[in-house]
């Protein structure tokens, strides 16, 4: 019983310890070939993001600064393209990825 006690308390400090990695980025949806090409958000650039990603030249990803984070669940950027956005999520720098948990158009 002990053991079990003991085993659910780590399970559930290492929950709450993954959600608390979530941070809050703000920079503009673009795709993993062109990049920072795209980050005025014309329409120019929309189109040429939605290209690229409808034929499998890049992913979906969110420019912060220097930094390009391909995002794990596109779905969630989806119709986003070009636009500037606040997003809560989780960050791998090693990978360079992103999983949104919320995103919101940014100022």
């Amino acid at each position: 019983m002990k053991r079990k006690v003991i085993a659910s308390t780590l399970l559930f400090c290492a929950l709450v310890t993954v959600s608390s990695f979530a941070e809050d980025l703000t920079g503009v949806i673009t795709e993993t070939k062109c990049g920072a090409a795209h980050k005025a958000g014309s329409e120019k650039d929309i189109s040429c993001i939605k290209k690229c990603v409808k034929a499998d030249a890049g992913k979906l990803a969110l420019l912060v600064g220097d930094n390009l984070y391909t995002i794990t669940n596109p779905e969630k950027a989806t119709g986003h393209e070009g636009h500037t956005v606040t997003v809560t999520g989780k960050v791998d720098e090693d990978a360079k990825t992103l999983t949104i948990d919320t995103l919101s158009m940014g100022k």
